[in-house]
């Protein structure tokens, strides 16, 4: 009777060693990724010719939309950008963002919005690459 016990116990450790390890991994990730929003804003306002660069979403987690399935999504502002052309511009920015952003390439999906005056277009960065 006793090693049944004993056995159980072991289990119920083992157990709860895993899921705190399961949970502090999520945590880091989440922090990790948070570090990423922040670093990609400071590039993107640094190294843009805009008035204004705005983040609007940045999230961590399973996410179905027109772009399809993603864990890993952000979107971007760039308003009244002084450009000859949004194209060229993305490549560039694209370039520096790969540069200065820590494993920008595991980001599933980037949106960059480009606003000037009554034009908007969207430039679409999927896992590092311009589509």
């Amino acid at each position: 009777m006793k090693s049944t016990s004993s056995s159980r116990f072991w289990k119920i450790i083992f157990l709860a060693l895993g899921i705190g390890l399961l949970f502090g991994y999520s945590v880091g990730s989440i922090l990790k990724s948070n570090n990423r929003s922040d670093t990609i804003l400071e590039v993107l306002r640094e190294a843009s010719q805009c008035d204004e660069v705005n983040q609007i979403i940045y999230a961590k987690g399973v996410q179905f939309g027109k772009e399809g399935l993603s864990t890993e999504k952000g979107e971007y502002q760039l308003v009244g950008c002084e450009l000859s052309s949004i194209e060229e511009e993305a490549k560039r920015l694209h370039n520096i963002l790969s540069d200065k952003v820590k494993d920008f390439q595991e980001v599933d999906l980037l949106e960059l919005e480009f606003i000037k005056n009554d034009q908007h277009q969207t430039i679409i960065i999927k896992n590092g690459k311009i589509q």
